[in-house]
C-alpha cells in the first residue's frame, strides 16, 4: 500500500481539536435547591461548570475520533497495488534512436545457444522484451506506444486489441537521425497528467543522449533496459574525393570504439564498380587514409569490413562530379562577350573556334575525316555552339556527343522575321530569374518549328525567341537570334542570363546535394515543368535494415522544394518527371546521427517521478540478475483506497446521528 499526497495529514489537527471539545464539555452537578433561588440558575451554572475533566468511556467520543482518522486517511490518497494494470493505461516510450540498431549481447546464461544462431540487434531484443511486458502486466489496459524520431510518434493511442498492439510494437524501426529524447518524455509526461490510473514505462538501452531528470511524471514511470552492454564499432568519420594531379584522390577519415586488434579492410567503390581494396589499423582508435589516382567516377563509396557491432557508419559517399568546376565546350567563330559570360559563372571554359558557314562550304571536302576535329577526351558537361552548327557536329562521334549532352544553342536556321525592335515578354523560367529584358533590341528572329518537348521562355511580337525543354531527358536551351543581331551582350542582364542558362543545364542533368543527416530536411531544386517526383533508393548503409523512402512534400498542388531525406543511412536518388516524361536526378548522401555511434558504458535511465517509485530502473526479462533497486512493483498499477474510507466516514457519520437521537453521551 502507499500514500499519493501526503499534504492531506494537516487534517490530522482534527483529532486533538476533537480530544480537547471533550476536555473543556461544560459538566453540571444535580443539586436539590429551594425554589425561591430558581431565579439565581445562570451565577448557579457558571459555579457549577468544570471545564477540565476526565475522559469518559463515550461512544460518541470514539465514532468522531474514527471520523476524523478516516477522513484524515482519505484525504492521503492511499491506494494499493494491483498486478496486471487492468482497466489502467499504460504508456510505452520506445527508444528506437540510432544505437538500437546495434548488435545485442547475448542472453545470460545463453551464449553458446545465441553463437550458432543469427546475432539480434538491440531493437529486435526490445522488442521482444516489449511483448513479454504487454502480455505478463497490460493485460485489459489501455496501451499508447510513442516511438523517437525528428519528434515525437504516437504509434498507437489507448489500443486495447492485443493484436494491434503486438503489431504496432513489431513495427518498430531504428531512427539514425536527431532523435527528440526529451521531447517523447514530454509528450509522455503530459499523456499521463492528472490520471490515477497510469504508468509510463521506458524502454532504451541505456545509451540516452537526452536529460530525462527534466522531465517529471506525475503517475510512476520506470525505465527497461534492453541489449545494454559494450558495443565494438568502426565508423567512416569523414570521406571526401578531390581532383588530383592524375585522375581523383580520396580521403578517408576513420574512428573506432572497442578493442580492435586485427586491421580494418577497406573498400572504395567507383559507380558500384570495385576499385582498390585497402586495410586500417584501429589499434589507436583513429586513421586515415590517402588514395591517390582513383578513376573517374560520379559516385565513390567506401566500406569497412570488419566484427563490427554497429553498421549505420560503414559507408560513406561522394560525388566526383561535385568535386570540379563543371566545364564547358564553346564552338563559336569568336564572341567575346559570351566567353567571358561562361566564364564569370566558374565553369571551365573551353574554345573550339569554328567558321562561319557560307555557300562555298558546302563542297565535298567539307565532309573529309581529316578536316573532322577529334572527340574531347573527357566529355564536357556544357556545349554551347554559338551560329550555325559546324557540319561535322552532325555525324559520327560527334553528334553523339551533342545528343547525350546538354546542349545551349544561339542562333537558328530558320527564314528570318523582322521584329523591329518590340519589346519582348518574358514568362516564368529557371533561365529568366531575375530578368526583365526591358530595353532589349532585337532586329530579326529565325522562325522554325519548335520540338514537342520545348517550352517557350521569351516571345517577342508572337514569335518564339528563347525556347527550352529536354530532349530524350538531356536538357536543350535555343536562342532563336544572332547575340550580333542584338544589343542583349551590352545588356547589365546578359551575364545574369548566361549564369541562369549554365545552372539550368547543368541541374538539368542531375548532380550531387551532398551529405545529410537522415531525415533531416534539405532543400532540392524543383524545375518548373516537374509534375511528379519519388526518392529512389541507390544503397542501402545498413545491411538488412531495408529502405523506406518518405513520401515527398508538396505545397499547393506542386511539389515542395523543402523535402525530409529518408531516415535509413545511403544513397538516394530524388527523381522528377515532367509531363513529357523526362526525368531528372538529385543523388543525396544521408547519414546517422554520430552521436549515435559513440557508445559507452550504459547505465540506467532515471525518470523523475512525483510517485514513491521514483528512480526505479530494470532490466529486461533475460538480464535479471544483479539489477539493484527493485521493489517488486514492474508492472502493477494503483486501486485507489480514497473512497473506499469516504464511505466508511459516511457509515460514521450515520451512525453518531444514530446515537445522538438515542440521547446517549450528549
Amino acid at each position: 500500500m502507499g500514500i499519493g499526497s501526503w499534504a492531506g495529514l494537516w487534517f490530522a489537527l482534527s483529532i486533538p481539536a476533537i480530544l480537547l471539545m471533550y476536555l473543556l464539555k461544560r459538566k453540571f452537578i444535580d443539586t436539590t435547591v429551594p425554589s425561591h433561588l430558581l431565579w439565581d440558575r445562570v451565577l448557579k451554572n457558571i459555579e457549577a461548570n468544570r471545564p477540565w475533566q476526565k475522559l469518559q468511556n463515550r461512544l460518541l467520543l470514539w465514532l468522531q475520533l474514527l471520523a476524523a482518522a478516516l477522513l484524515v486517511f482519505a484525504l492521503l490518497q492511499p491506494y494499493l497495488w494491483v498486478s496486471g494494470n487492468s482497466g489502467g493505461h499504460i504508456v510505452f516510450v520506445a527508444d528506437t534512436s540510432g544505437s538500437m540498431g546495434a548488435i545485442a549481447p547475448p542472453p545470460a546464461g545463453n551464449a553458446e545457444q545465441s553463437s550458432q544462431e543469427p546475432q539480434e540487434t538491440r531493437i529486435e531484443r526490445m522488442k521482444s522484451e516489449m511483448k513479454q511486458y504487454v502480455k505478463k502486466h497490460a493485460r485489459g489496459s489501455e496501451v499508447t506506444l510513442l516511438s523517437m524520431k525528428s519528434e515525437p510518434d504516437v504509434i498507437i493511442s489507448r489500443e486495447k486489441d492485443a493484436k494491434r498492439v503486438q503489431d504496432a510494437i513489431d513495427g518498430l524501426t531504428p531512427y539514425y537521425g536527431q532523435a527528440a529524447y526529451n521531447e517523447t518524455l514530454s509528450l509522455a509526461s503530459a499523456l499521463t497528467r492528472e490520471e490515477q490510473n497510469a504508468e509510463v514505462v521506458l524502454f532504451t538501452d541505456g545509451e540516452w543522449k537526452g536529460a530525462s531528470d527534466q522531465v517529471t511524471f506525475e503517475v510512476p514511470a520506470h525505465t527497461v533496459l534492453v541489449g545494454n552492454g559494450p558495443v565494438k564499432n568502426a565508423a567512416i568519420q569523414q570521406f571526401g574525393i578531390q581532383q588530383g594531379k592524375e585522375g581523383n584522390d580520396a580521403v578517408a577519415v576513420l574512428g573506432s570504439s572497442g578493442t580492435w586488434d586485427a586491421p580494418v579492410d577497406v573498400r572504395i567503390y567507383g559507380d558500384n564498380k570495385l576499385l582498390r581494396t585497402e586495410s586500417a589499423d584501429l589499434t589507436r582508435h583513429s586513421a586515415t587514409l590517402v588514395l591517390q589516382s582513383l578513376p573517374p567516377a560520379d559516385v565513390y563509396r567506401i566500406e569497412l569490413d570488419g566484427d563490427d557491432g554497429y553498421a549505420a557508419d560503414n559507408a560513406a559517399y561522394a560525388f566526383g562530379k561535385s568535386s570540379r568546376e563543371p566545364s564547358i565546350l564553346l564552338l563559336t567563330p569568336g564572341n567575346l562577350f559570351l566567353e567571358k559570360a561562361l566564364q564569370l559563372t566558374g565553369a571551365q571554359v573551353t574554345r573550339m573556334t569554328t567558321e562561319e558557314p557560307s555557300n562555298s562550304a558546302k563542297t565535298a571536302d567539307s565532309g573529309n575525316a581529316a578536316s573532322v576535329p577529334q572527340v574531347p577526351k573527357d566529355p564536357p558537361d556544357l556545349i554551347v555552339v554559338d551560329g550555325q552548327a559546324p557540319a561535322f557536329t552532325k555525324e559520327g562521334s560527334w553528334k553523339q556527343l551533342l545528343e547525350e549532352t546538354p546542349l545551349w544553342s544561339i542562333g537558328g536556321s530558320g527564314p528570318e522575321v523582322k521584329v523591329n525592335g518590340q519589346e519582348p515578354k518574358v514568362s516564368d523560367h529557371p533561365v529568366n530569374r531575375y530578368i526583365t529584358l526591358k530595353g532589349l533590341y532585337v532586329g530579326e528572329l529565325h522562325k522554325e518549328p519548335l520540338p514537342a518537348w520545348a517550352e517557350q521562355l521569351v516571345t517577342i511580337g508572337g514569335t518564339p525567341a528563347i525556347y527550352a525543354g529536354k530532349e530524350a531527358g538531356h536538357p536543350r536551351l535555343s536562342f532563336l537570334f544572332r547575340l550580333q543581331d542584338t544589343d542583349l551582350p551590352l545588356s547589365a542582364e546578359f551575364p545574369i542570363l548566361v549564369h541562369n542558362a549554365v545552372s539550368w543545364l547543368n541541374e538539368g542533368e542531375g548532380t550531387g546535394l551532398g551529405r545529410v543527416t537522415a531525415g533531416s530536411g534539405l532543400e532540392v531544386p524543383i524545375a518548373a515543368d516537374a509534375e511528379q517526383a519519388e526518392w529512389k533508393v541507390q544503397h542501402t548503409g545498413v545491411p538488412g535494415a531495408g529502405a523506406p523512402v518518405p513520401e515527398v512534400q508538396k505545397r499547393e498542388r506542386a511539389i515542395s522544394s523543402l523535402q525530409t531525406a529518408p531516415q535509413i543511412p545511403g544513397l538516394y536518388a530524388f527523381e522528377e518527371r515532367n509531363s513529357q516524361g523526362n526525368t531528372t536526378s538529385y543523388l543525396v548522401e544521408t547519414a546517422a546521427d554520430p552521436f549515435e555511434g559513440t557508445f559507452a558504458s550504459s547505465k540506467p535511465v532515471v525518470l523523475k517521478s512525483g510517485q514513491d517509485d521514483t528512480g526505479r530502473a530494470e532490466t529486461g526479462a533475460g538480464e535479471q540478475a544483479g539489477n539493484p533497486g527493485t521493489d517488486g512493483k514492474i508492472g502493477q498499477s494503483r486501486y485507489s483506497l480514497m473512497w473506499l474510507a469516504a464511505a466508511v466516514v459516511l457509515l460514521m457519520i450515520v451512525t453518531e446521528w444514530g446515537v445522538y437521537q438515542r440521547g446517549r453521551s450528549i
